[in-house]
């Protein structure tokens, strides 16, 4: 398969029954200490904060009244219930660094419904009654049915019209099912096609040197600290001490400093972060241009990530300065409008469709990258001798960009529950945004360079105007039908995938399949200039009445389209018109080039298609 703030944080969140003495309320505070100022007598840091508490006045004989967590990784000292003067009587120790009282986090949903523009009181939420009683199919490769995000508590009764099962399967019973989760089956492995795209959301935290030069860089470490005052290491002068290459650094020269790695193609961040880790770094800084270079569950220590062209200075403070160090390090910051974005991510999946080229995949792309989800509570991230375990993770693959596309489809269903299968897709594609929050094409997040349709299919999905797409491109079963024939499977394979023993084919042109999209396909063998032409059929959902004109853009140069007729006109609802597309390529060209066919109406509806030309 394929985090908001970071989960894992609700680890933290737990609440506290603070006891009220007949004189000062208990309150809960997080110590800071110098572990420097630890008694040898003592042989662990929990002994020392128990012995601290213990030596409180009206301290309670039991300390584990008192002592809630002790820390000795990322951070030294305590976390306690204390009264206002038992934590003035800590203070004064010369050990004592800072105090933070308790604070709670509010809890909030992921951020990705409001990055799709789904609100409760307005548009396709609220008109879907929010998908209520819409029964939803996904393919995975398994289910937690114990998650929180499975209870049934408020549904109403599985609906009639379901006709499902409940498969008993290997750790699976059927018990596990109920008016959510209404159904579960295994099949055999299938192959996942998926258009998964970023939120304009990051994860990151702050190093301010001590010359005052500050950055901010990506960064999933799971704990909310504040570290000060640390010597930065880089292993100038020797490469493989500085990329932090595997057995190369010193314990002696790295052990409770900050570490700077520098940016090879010849070691993985991850690995970077295991050597470090070995030789007892408090915290390290990685130079990379490459994306998703550590995954959520890497940080075993604090650290962040740098894109290489912002380590310059970096490198040059710490290459010319004689003790350099780290004034803080902030984590747990999360920012929100970014740009560029969304972009297409880099694990996302490629057209063309190698079986059928001429029907463009993907589709559409949706939210796929540090999407929160459901998970099994198994530690997922050591950090220190503590297993971190979370319900709730950052995830990021295609599998999380298809359950929003489900889901989308799901509250278009309960909007239009005439609608068909086809219908549902066109609506989404038709409606779907290709510009990024920069006014440009949406770019590659592998190569950092504008997409095309191959990457993003017709764009980014956008559930509000889905709602309502004036018109769409509808198809039946024949229609599949006809297309499945041209693949050249044979009868035995056909009757398995029609599901029946008679059918018919009339042999139509793939170009004729009624796709939302329109692909022109390409070989070493054409001959240029080069026509082809694509019949598509509309249906009105729109107004009963309405005028469509036709507007084609961002069209390449060396490709001519034409439009018959240039003008749809409708005089009721779920009426038809047909229209050709003709293209025309005047040469060769490098692998695909793109454009948009859009059909706008009066009540400003814009009906997008994209246009692509590959070489196959």
């Amino acid at each position: 398969m394929s985090l908001f703030p970071l989960p894992w944080l609700l680890l933290l969140l737990l609440g506290v029954n603070n006891a009220i003495s007949a004189v000062e309320e208990y309150q809960t505070y997080i110590i800071h200490l110098d572990h420097s100022h630890k008694p040898e007598t003592f042989l662990t840091h929990e002994s020392w904060h128990r012995s601290i508490l213990n030596s409180l006045l009206s301290s309670p004989a039991d300390d584990n009244e008192l002592l809630l967590y002790s820390y000795n990784h990322v951070m030294h000292g305590f976390s306690a219930r204390l009264t206002s003067s038992q934590l003035f009587e800590i203070e004064k120790s010369p050990a004592h660094l800072v105090t933070y009282p308790e604070s709670f986090g509010k809890l909030l949903t992921t951020y990705t419904p409001k990055f799709l523009g789904l609100k409760h009181n307005s548009g396709i939420w609220p008109a879907a009654s929010y998908g209520e009683d819409v029964i939803v199919g996904i393919l995975d490769t398994g289910i937690w049915p114990e998650s929180e995000s499975f209870k049934d508590e408020g549904m109403s009764p599985v609906p009639q019209r379901w006709k499902g099962t409940c498969e008993n399967g290997t750790a699976f019973s059927p018990s596990a099912c109920n008016r959510k989760l209404i159904g579960a089956r295994s099949f055999s492995k299938g192959l996942q096609a998926g258009g998964a795209g970023t939120l304009d959301r990051s994860f990151q935290a702050t190093v301010i040197l001590e010359n005052g030069i500050s950055f901010e860089g990506t960064s999933y470490f799971p704990e909310n600290i504040f570290i000060t005052d640390l010597h930065l290491y880089y292993g100038k002068g020797n490469t493989s001490k500085a990329i932090c290459n595997h057995t190369t650094l010193d314990r002696n020269e790295v052990a409770g400093k900050v570490v700077l790695c520098d940016y090879s193609t010849k070691i993985e961040v991850s690995q970077q972060m295991m050597e470090v880790e070995r030789v007892g770094a408090y915290a390290a800084i990685f130079l990379t241009d490459k994306f998703s270079s550590l995954s959520p569950d890497g940080y075993s220590i604090p650290g962040l990530l740098l894109p290489s062209a912002s380590g310059t200075l970096l490198k040059e403070y710490v290459t010319r300065v004689r003790n350099p160090k780290v004034k803080s390090m902030k984590f747990v910051l999360t920012r929100l409008g970014g740009k560029p974005a969304p972009q297409v991510a880099d694990f996302s999946s490629k057209g063309p469709n190698p079986i059928s080229p001429g029907v463009l995949k993907p589709d559409i792309i949706a939210p796929g990258v540090d999407v929160l989800a459901a998970t099994v509570p198994i530690p997922f991230i050591q950090v220190g001798n503590y297993g971190l375990v979370t319900d709730y993770a950052l995830d990021s693959g295609t599998s999380m960009a298809t359950p929003i596309v489900a889901g989308v489809g799901a509250l278009l269903k309960a909007v239009h529950p005439e609608w068909s299968p086809a219908a549902v897709r066109s609506a989404m594609m038709t409606t779907a945004y290709a510009m990024d929050n920069t006014g440009t094409i949406m770019k590659s997040q592998l190569t950092g360079l504008s997409g095309t349709p191959l990457e993003f299919g017709a764009g980014h999905i956008n559930p509000n105007k889905a709602m309502d797409p004036g018109l769409i491109y509808d198809m039946g079963l024949q229609d599949y039908i006809e297309f499945v024939c041209g693949l050249g499977y044979t009868k035995e394979q056909m009757s398995v995938l029609i599901r029946r023993t008679q059918w018919s084919c009339n042999h139509k042109s793939i170009n004729d399949l009624n796709y939302p999209s329109i692909t022109a396909v390409l070989t070493s063998k054409t001959r240029y200039p080069v026509t082809m032409n694509f019949s598509r059929v509309v249906t009105n959902v729109g107004n009963d009445t309405a005028v469509y004109k036709v507007h084609l853009g961002n069209i390449p140069t060396g490709m001519r389209i034409s439009v018959k007729p240039r003008t749809l006109t409708f005089t009721r609802k779920y009426q038809n018109r047909s229209f050709v597309v003709s293209i025309e390529l005047d040469r060769d060209f490098p692998g695909v080039i793109f454009g948009f066919l859009k059909w706008i109406d009066q009540d400003s509806h814009i009906v997008s298609s994209p246009m692509v030309a590959i070489n196959f």
